[in-house]
């Protein structure tokens, strides 16, 4: 049976007059044809070019992969797949020849032609060209495949609650590994450790691991060796992918005693997040979600200086975003990450994200670990 999502993105194509989508971005060849990469480095330096998913309007799917991507495309539930050798000692021609020979096999072998949507912003010279050698007409596809994922499926609801279940196992790490004297590296190599253990393989993480009332002020940072000192706030948020999908998380943390002012901050994150869990349902807009989330924050005497969230799917920012006068409706089947935070110069920065499932009468939070603004608390909730 042709996935949901493939389905969806042969919607998308026709919704544009097209008879077959082309798609260029990483994050889209999963969701519509379910082949995994290397998302880290994106395209592999032995490539000639993107990793392709090729769709019909009917849910014919084709893929272009070099042999490095090779068995993910077979075992992808392609139609057909077209791989070149990205490394190969006795071929001499360019990679780009390779690749562009792969791709016109694919492209005659499922008789691609007519109108092609293809994705404006990841699209590069060698497939238009090849496209509009055929004769093909090119539309964008961006907003009507955008519009499809904005909601998700039974089965990528399952994917992003166990990416939420590696954050929480994340978060307790955190928790574990923090105190006076460590570094930011030291604590980030448990956190990720703690992750790839319930995995059983390496992932790609992305977020921030900064601790001290100038580094959170700044809202995040890459770990570094910096030490963490007794009343340093620390911002933890993290963002795994797994099994084609993104996780994502925040928690903030004080060691010792916090601040002057820091208090303030955490209370006012925290009533926005007892404010979303209160208020997020179908039927109203992310501006005006945005809106309670940022009232929320000001009612308690400081000021969020970024957005409130956003979606989470095959990326790990995906639209709708949360953020002021935002159209968008909210729909049942979204999967969103709110994450309010609370900013202040020489005081530090707070912000507590998890990720929630829009339900047909309110909300689901999919996330499992606690917010607590005290070291020894948070040890204690978990």
């Amino acid at each position: 049976m042709t996935d949901e999502r493939t389905l969806r993105t042969a919607e998308a194509a026709a919704a544009c007059g097209a008879d077959w989508a082309i798609l260029t971005a990483p994050d889209s060849v999963y969701y519509a044809a379910q082949v995994d990469t290397i998302i880290e480095t994106g395209t592999s330096a032995f490539a000639g070019g993107p990793l392709l998913a090729i769709v019909g309007r009917d849910g014919t799917v084709g893929v272009v992969a070099n042999n490095i991507d090779e068995a993910a495309a077979r075992q992808s539930p392609a139609d057909h797949v077209s791989v070149y050798k990205g490394l190969d000692l006795r071929d001499r021609t360019l990679v780009e020849t390779r690749f562009r020979a792969a791709m016109e096999d694919a492209l005659t072998t499922l008789g691609v032609g007519g109108v092609v949507a293809v994705q404006a912003g990841s699209l590069p010279w060698v497939v238009a060209d090849a496209l509009e050698t055929r004769g093909a007409t090119l539309v964008e596809i961006d907003d009507e495949l955008t519009r499809q994922r904005m909601t998700k499926t039974a089965d990528e609801i399952e994917r992003l609650r166990w990416c939420a279940h590696l954050t929480d196992l994340g978060q307790a790490a955190c928790l574990a590994a923090v105190r006076s004297g460590r570094t930011e590296l030291e604590v980030w190599a448990e956190v990720r450790l703690a992750m790839e253990a319930e995995e059983g393989a390496r992932l790609p993480v992305a977020g921030d691991l900064t601790s001290g009332i100038e580094n959170t002020f700044h809202v995040g940072g890459f770990p570094t060796g910096r030490e963490i000192r007794e009343g340093d706030p620390i911002i933890c948020d993290l963002a795994p992918r797994a099994r084609g999908y993104w996780g994502d998380s925040c928690n903030t943390l004080v060691v010792g005693e916090p601040p002057p002012g820091f208090d303030t901050l955490y209370r006012a994150s925290e009533a926005a997040v007892q404010t979303a869990v209160e208020q997020l349902r179908p039927g109203i807009t992310m501006g005006e979600l945005d809106t309670l989330l940022r009232d929320a924050v000001e009612q308690h005497g400081a000021v969020n200086l970024i957005h409130n969230g956003h979606g989470i799917g095959t990326g790990p920012h995906e639209s709708p975003r949360v953020v002021p006068g935002e159209p968008a409706m909210i729909r049942e089947g979204m999967v969103l990450m709110l994450e309010p935070g609370a900013y202040a110069p020489g005081v530090g920065g707070v912000r507590l994200e998890w990720m929630y499932l829009v339900t047909a009468t309110g909300n689901e939070v999919m996330s499992g670990f606690p917010h607590v603004q005290s070291l020894a608390g948070a040890r204690a909730a978990t």
